[in-house]
C-alpha cells in the first residue's frame, strides 16, 4: 500500500495533468484555427478516407514523393467527419492520437513496475513541456510522431521481455510514426528489429516459447495490416511510391548533412537541458540547424555509465534499457548523417523521443541504484513524481501556444479575408477553373481556394505536379480550364493591374499600417537601383533582384543584418495579397 505521502504526489500530478489538458482543449475549441498551407493539404487528403479516392500513401514529401503511409489520414478521418469538416477537428484528432500514445506509455510502463511508470511519466511531461501542451494537438507530420517514437522505444524495451501489450504497441506505434515520416525509419526500424529479433530467439529458446511465438504472430499480423495500403499501391501504380523511396535513399538528389553535422545536431539533442526540453533549436537566419560547435553529449556520456554500473549488478532490465537507448542513438547518428539538403530543425524533431528515452535509460539505473539505500526504498519514486510535478507546472507560465500549430496567423486572417468575393467572382463559371502555383501566401491561398471551392461545390484545381500533394482528382492541365484564379503578393499587382484579360476581385493585408510601412522601408533601404527610364514592372523587377542578392546574402553570413529578421517576421505575419481572374480561358 502507497504511503499516503506519495498517494498525494500521485493525486497531485494527475489533477495537473487533467488541468492542463482541460486548458488545452477549451482552447481549441474556442480557437478560430484555419488549416493554412501543409495543414490544408492535409485536410484535404483527410476528406478523402471512405470515397473512391482514399489515399494509399502518406503525406507529401518535397522531394516528389510521398511519406511511406496513409495511417494519419485514416485516423484523423472520423474527427474530421464526426465534426462536419471543421478544421479544429484536426487538432483535436491529433491530441485523441497522441494521448493514446501516451496512455500506451504509461500502460506499458505499469507492467514493467512501479519504477518504470514513475519515470516513463516524467519523460512523458517532459518531451510535452518541449512540444508545448497545443504541439500535442499539432497533426503536422513531423511534431506528430514525436510521442509515438518514444512509445515504440520504450515497447521495444519490454519486448525484450516477451511482454504481448509491449509488441503489438511496438509495431503499431512505429509503423506510425514511420507512416508519418521517412526521417524517423532508421531508428524505428532499428527498435523494431531489436523487439522482434527478441521475440523470434524466445520463440525457438526461451522458458514460454508457445506464449512468445504467439506473441510474435500477433505483431507481425499487426504489422501486415496497417501495412496493406502502401503495399497495395505499390504493386498496382506505374512507379510504386516505395520504390521512389528506395532510390531516393539510394541516390540522394543532393548532399547530405555527413557525420560531423549529424553528430553535431545529435549531441545537442543529448546534452543538458537538450533542444528537446527547451522545445528549441538554434538556427540560422534561413531556417537551418546552427551545427556551429560540439555540445557535450551528456546524455550518451550517463548512458555509457549507467550500462557499465548496470552489468556490474546484473540488473537485466535496466542494462536492456540502456542497450536499447544505444541501438536508438547508433540508428539516430546515421540518420541525421543523410539528411538531404539543410538539416532543418523540422526535419529531426523525431530525435527528441530518442533523447527522451536515453535520458530514461540512464534514469532507470540511478533510481534502482537509490532504491538500494534506505532513504531511496521510501522516497525514490516520490522524488520521480515531485519532478514531474515540477514539469507539469512549469507549462503553466509558458501558456498554451497555439502558434505551434499555425504557418501565420496573419496569413489565416488575409486568406480568410478574401475568399468570400474569390469564391463569388467565380460562383457562375460552367467548367473548371485553375489557380496557379504559388510557393509563399499566394500558395497558401491557391490551396485554400481549392477546398473551399470543393465545399461549395465548384471545381477549381491545381497543376498537375500537385497531384501527389492534394489527390490527383484535384489536379487540372492549365489548357482545360475555362477560367483562372490568381493570387499575387505585394508588387506582383502590377503584371494584373490594366491588364484586359483579368479582372480585379478584391485585396487584403493583415499587417497593420505602421508595419505594413517598416516593411517597405527595409524594402527600401535594400533595393535602391537607378530605374529611370524604366516601366512601372521593369522597375519592380530591378528592384526585387537587388533585393533579393541581398537576402540571400544575409541568409549565407554568420550574423546576418537585424532588418532581415525584421523582414521575415513581417512577411510571416502579412502582406499584401490581391486577386484576380481571367476574362475567359488562362493563355
Amino acid at each position: 500500500m502507497q504511503p499516503a505521502g506519495a498517494r498525494g504526489l500521485v493525486v497531485a500530478v494527475v489533477a495537473v495533468a487533467l488541468g492542463v489538458l482541460a486548458w488545452l482543449v477549451l482552447r481549441l475549441a474556442t480557437s478560430e484555427w484555419l488549416a493554412v498551407g501543409d495543414y490544408r493539404t492535409l485536410a484535404l487528403r483527410v476528406s478523402d478516407v471512405g470515397t473512391s479516392h482514399t489515399p494509399t500513401v502518406g503525406v507529401y514529401s518535397r522531394f516528389g514523393w510521398n511519406h511511406p503511409g496513409p495511417l494519419v489520414f485514416y485516423l484523423l478521418a472520423p474527427f474530421q467527419q464526426l465534426s462536419g469538416g471543421r478544421d479544429v477537428s484536426l487538432l483535436f484528432g491529433a491530441l485523441t492520437i497522441n494521448l493514446a500514445a501516451i496512455a500506451t506509455s504509461l500502460w506499458i510502463g505499469l507492467r514493467a513496475g512501479r519504477r518504470a511508470l514513475v519515470l516513463t511519466g516524467l519523460f512523458l511531461a517532459l518531451l510535452c513541456v518541449g512540444m508545448n501542451p497545443a504541439g500535442v494537438a499539432d497533426p503536422w507530420n513531423p511534431r506528430f510522431m514525436v510521442l509515438a517514437i518514444f512509445t515504440a522505444a520504450l515497447a521495444a524495451w519490454r519486448t525484450l521481455f516477451g511482454d504481448r501489450v509491449a509488441a503489438v504497441a511496438l509495431v503499431l506505434w512505429g509503423s506510425f510514426a514511420v507512416q508519418c515520416h521517412l526521417g524517423s525509419a532508421m531508428p524505428v526500424l532499428t527498435l523494431v528489429a531489436i523487439g522482434l529479433v527478441a521475440l523470434a530467439w524466445r520463440s525457438v529458446g526461451g522458458p514460454d516459447r508457445p506464449r512468445d511465438r504467439g506473441t510474435l504472430v500477433l505483431a507481425v499480423i499487426a504489422g501486415v495490416v496497417v501495412w496493406i495500403p502502401p503495399l497495395i499501391e505499390q504493386f498496382t501504380s506505374d512507379t510504386g511510391n516505395m520504390s521512389q523511396i528506395l532510390d531516393f535513399v539510394g541516390n540522394p538528389p543532393a548532399d547530405t548533412t555527413g557525420p560531423a553535422t549529424g553528430l553535431r545536431v545529435l549531441f545537442r539533442l543529448l546534452s543538458v537541458p537538450g533542444d528537446w526540453v527547451r522545445g528549441a533549436e538554434p538556427m540560422h537566419a534561413g531556417y537551418s540547424y546552427d551545427t556551429r560547435g560540439w555540445a557535450v553529449p551528456w546524455a550518451l556520456v550517463g548512458l555509457v555509465v549507467a550500462a557499465a554500473w548496470a552489468w556490474r549488478r546484473r540488473w537485466r532490465a535496466e542494462l536492456a534499457a540502456c542497450g536499447v537507448a544505444g541501438a536508438a542513438i547508433a540508428a539516430s547518428a546515421l540518420a541525421t548523417s543523410r539528411v538531404v539538403g539543410a538539416p532543418v530543425p523540422y526535419l529531426l524533431w523525431w530525435a527528441w523521443a530518442v533523447a527522451a528515452f536515453t535520458w530514461m535509460a540512464v534514469a532507470l539505473v540511478a533510481l534502482r541504484q537509490l532504491a538500494t539505500t534506505r532513504f531511496g526504498q521510501r522516497y525514490a519514486t516520490d522524488l520521480v513524481l515531485v519532478v514531474t510535478l515540477g514539469a507539469l507546472l512549469l507549462m503553466v507560465p509558458r501558456g498554451i501556444d497555439l502558434t505551434k500549430v499555425q504557418v501565420s496567423a496573419g496569413w489565416a486572417r488575409t486568406i480568410d479575408a478574401v475568399m468570400p468575393a474569390t469564391l463569388e467572382a467565380i460562383e457562375d463559371v460552367d467548367g473548371p477553373v485553375w489557380v496557379p502555383d504559388g510557393l509563399w501566401l499566394d500558395g497558401s491561398a491557391a490551396m485554400e481556394l481549392v477546398a473551399r471551392a470543393e465545399e461549395a461545390g465548384l471545381d477549381v484545381r491545381r497543376s498537375p505536379n500537385w497531384g501527389y500533394v492534394i489527390g490527383e482528382h484535384r489536379v487540372i492541365d492549365r489548357r482545360e480550364a475555362v477560367r483562372e484564379v490568381v493570387f499575387v503578393n505585394g508588387e506582383s499587382r502590377l503584371d494584373f493591374d490594366g491588364n484586359p484579360d483579368y479582372t480585379f476581385v478584391t485585396a487584403f493585408d493583415a499587417n497593420s499600417p505602421e508595419d505594413q510601412a517598416e516593411l517597405q522601408a527595409i524594402i527600401d533601404r535594400h533595393s535602391e537601383v537607378d530605374v529611370t527610364g524604366m516601366s512601372p514592372i521593369e522597375a519592380r523587377d530591378a528592384r526585387d533582384a537587388v533585393f533579393a542578392a541581398w537576402r540571400d546574402g544575409e541568409f549565407a553570413k554568420e550574423h546576418p543584418d537585424p532588418d532581415l529578421e525584421a523582414y521575415l517576421r513581417l512577411i510571416r505575419s502579412g502582406g499584401l495579397l490581391s486577386v484576380y481572374v481571367s476574362n475567359g480561358p488562362p493563355r
